[in-house]
């Protein structure tokens, strides 16, 4: 058999192919460097060591840093728990010096004992016997057996001494040489220490010589080592596969035979332990988010910090924990500042961002949004976000149903398609024709074969409907100055959300008023997307997430009232499921609404399709119908649906509330309760008493005279039980007017 070589310097063709593109060539898209980051060539033949990610780059390492600080810090904090505990450091190196005397003193104390007990009975016995031979009257031959046996015992208390002075020495010898021999362990390395370096050698060397005693007393008496079981994240301690069996059975979700399989190890992931898991015996991801609150408590952790997501099969899911809280920070909507186009159908507006700080995506294309919220919960803030995402997409036509009539959106009006303000007959009217239109889109519909609106289909229908309603409790509480279109106003609304997104109609509907009357049901059912954001009670959340959702964790009422949790709440969508969120920044009063207004007419002018300046259906029917129109804001651009001049000012309203008492006299409160119909500023907060809502209401009644320079004081006048009171008088105020 014969074996024929290549030469190294003679080309092998086949393996020429092997390593082509392989090699560093410019032209190799594998090796081609990216400006903004170092280069990084993959180790395709695995001829060099495999390294971390993370050590090839200037950012891995100060993000290792800064892992390293917090497993230091971490790590610290266990330490000092530790100290009070049997297992603390000075507790094992005590014990440890204590079992180094006990060997050193080793064994041998039996040997001596037994050796000096067999001396003690023998000369107990030779005793014995030297009594009974020196007894007198005994008989000769009774008196040598006696001595016989007294000079046995004698010599059995001499061979005994032997033996207990031989063991005696043996012990001394063994434990002379143990203790030299621990001895020299300590003062050699002492001696050398302070010999080589000095003082600071020595305290290394005594360092060390504590080191030892310490990995020698490391077990207990019971033989136990230090396992932390009660370490909880909430302490700061790393989350171990452990402590995560530890939990689950003490949140009671696993019992008896049932395990936590761990699908990969626990890693970091940022801020936060990452851990993908199979629960065994029978237990679903359900079951398990159901226990959040218990699985939390056993952790050390608000149940916030805790994010349980379903992967694949019913049983497995990954348990993502947070060493801090991931809603105490913010995230500005990254779309302020921006000029560019965006699509609002296809890729969704930005609206919040979830525990693990990923930013949640609402599309404007399959579902209406409901949310509810009490009063500076951050309702407000998700109904900007959707504003200045939708401001973005000149395909989109923002209407725009202030219900709080406050001057939140003036700024905004010129780029508003429909801009209202408290004005719930207005309302009513472009529902009717919104639903006009909705029918108008789906025969086009019909006519094409298809059951709902596609991106390409936008344009033959007319463009994308949002249609915003701030604060709905204005126009669905059948109570009120203007409850006679309540009933109306809900159905429409209802109609609408039922079937609006499938030919490109959107609600989003927001009240800080989450109650059954405000939302009922039919209309709540019709919105597939809801957001609850802090709220009173159980009942206020369901009102919004859906009946009984509270009961299975889905509590907004659990939030707590303060400034670092506005925005905070559970959101459910069809994209999402229920998730914990929290809606992003937008400084409002800094002008990010008009900076996105301004972005959104000079993008819409491009197409044609700005505000006042282009075909407009629906306001064109209303004009046709009302007389007026309300594209950007209307006749006076402030979303009053009245020509200018005709304004009410404060005193108008003064006078309609006395009017309406039909005394030709009202008491402050009476005036106070119809301008709060009218004005948000005048509503009663449910913390004021009488006493602080009336001096509130009293000097924010006399600002808004002194603005439009009126002069009126209060009278005495009749209440309408017969008593007396603080008032106004109808002829006092036309002779204001």
């Amino acid at each position: 058999m014969s074996i024929e070589t290549t030469p190294a310097s003679t080309p092998d063709p086949e393996w020429e192919r092997l390593v082509a593109g392989l090699t560093d060539k410019a032209d190799s898209p594998l090796l081609q460097k990216n400006p903004d980051t170092p280069v990084n060539r993959p180790d395709l033949l695995g001829d060099t060591p495999l390294t971390p990610e993370w050590v090839r780059t200037p950012a891995g390492w100060r993000t290792r840093a800064e892992v390293g600080k917090v497993n230091s810090t971490r790590a610290f904090r266990r330490w000092v728990r530790r100290q009070a505990t049997e297992h603390g450091h000075t507790a094992q190196v005590f014990r440890g010096m204590r079992r180094t005397f006990l060997w050193v003193q080793g064994t041998e104390g039996v040997q001596v004992a037994t050796a000096r007990r067999e001396v003690q009975q023998a000369q107990a016995d030779y005793k014995t016997a030297k009594w009974g031979h020196d007894k007198r009257l005994i008989p000769g031959k009774e008196k040598e057996k006696r001595r016989v046996a007294m000079e046995k015992a004698f010599a059995g208390s001499v061979t005994a001494m032997g033996k207990y002075k031989t063991a005696q020495k043996d012990a001394r010898t063994r434990r002379g040489v143990r203790g030299v021999l621990a001895a020299a362990a300590v003062a050699v390395p002492e001696g050398a220490g302070i010999y080589l370096i000095g003082g600071t050698g020595g305290v290394i060397a005594t360092g060390s010589a504590l080191l030892a005693f310490a990995l020698i007393g490391r077990r207990t008496m019971g033989g136990e080592v230090y396992t932390d079981r009660d370490a909880k994240i909430g302490n700061g301690d790393r989350m171990t596969d452990d402590m995560i069996d530890r939990a689950f059975r003490d949140a009671g979700i696993i019992r008896g035979d049932q395990a936590v399989v761990f699908r990969s190890p626990v890693i970091q992931d940022g801020k936060a332990w990452l851990a993908h898991i199979e629960v065994t015996g029978g237990v679903e991801v359900a079951d398990v988010q159901k226990k959040t609150g218990p699985l939390a408590s056993a952790l050390g952790i608000p149940r916030h910090q805790m994010d349980i997501r379903h992967e694949g099969r019913e049983d497995h899911l990954s348990l993502w924990v947070s060493m801090t809280d991931p809603f105490g920070r913010t995230i500005t909507n990254p779309l302020i500042g921006t000029t560019d186009k965006v699509n609002a159908w296809r890729d969704g507006l930005p609206l919040g961002f979830d525990k693990r700080g990923s930013i949640i995506l609402a599309t404007i294309s399959d579902y209406s949004l409901l949310v509810g919220g009490t009063t500076r919960s951050g309702k407000g803030m998700a109904v900007a976000n959707i504003l200045v995402g939708a401001m973005l997409d000149p395909r989109i036509r923002v209407r725009l149903f202030d219900g709080k009539g406050t001057g939140e959106y003036v700024g905004i009006a010129p780029a508003l398609d429909t801009f209202v303000r408290r004005n719930p007959e207005r309302l009513r009217d472009f529902l009717k024709v919104l639903v006009a239109e909705l029918e108008r889109r789906t025969e086009i519909l019909v006519d094409l074969g298809v059951s709902k609106a596609t991106e390409e289909l936008l344009e033959e229908l007319g463009g994308i409907e949002l249609v915003i309603v701030d604060e709905l409790a204005t126009y669905t509480v059948k109570g009120g100055l203007n409850g006679q279109y309540a009933e109306e106003i809900v159905e429409l609304l209802a109609q609408t959300a039922a079937v609006g997104a499938a030919v490109g109609i959107i609600l989003v509907l927001a009240t800080q008023h989450p109650k059954v009357d405000v939302i009922p049901s039919r209309l709540r059912g019709n919105c597939n997307g809801r957001w609850s954001m802090r709220v009173e009670s159980a009942t206020a959340s369901n009102t919004i997430l859906g009946d009984g959702v509270a009961g299975d964790g889905y509590d907004a009422s659990d939030i707590k009232n303060s400034k670092s949790t506005r925005g905070r709440g559970w959101l459910t969508t069809p994209d999402t499921g229920f998730i914990e969120a929290r809606s992003l920044f937008v400084d409002v009063e800094g002008g990010d609404l008009r900076k996105a207004a301004k972005a959104g007419m000079a993008l819409r002018q491009a197409i044609g399709r700005l505000p006042q300046h282009c075909p407009d259906p629906i306001e064109d029917q209303l004009k046709a119908d009302t007389g007026i129109s309300m594209v950007a804001g209307g006749p006076t651009g402030k979303g009053t649906a009245v020509q200018a001049e005709a304004e009410p000012t404060i005193l108008d309203h003064i006078v309609k509330a006395v009017t309406a008492t039909g005394r030709g006299e009202a008491t402050r409160g009476e005036v106070f309760a119809y301008l709060a119909t009218v004005d948000e500023r005048y509503e009663r907060d449910d913390t004021e008493s009488d006493a602080q809502y009336g001096s509130r209401a009293g000097k924010l009644l006399a600002a808004d005279l002194d603005a439009d320079e009126v002069e009126l004081k209060a009278v005495k006048v009749s209440t309408a039980d017969g008593g007396e009171g603080r008032g106004f008088k109808l002829a006092a105020l036309h002779a204001a007017l």
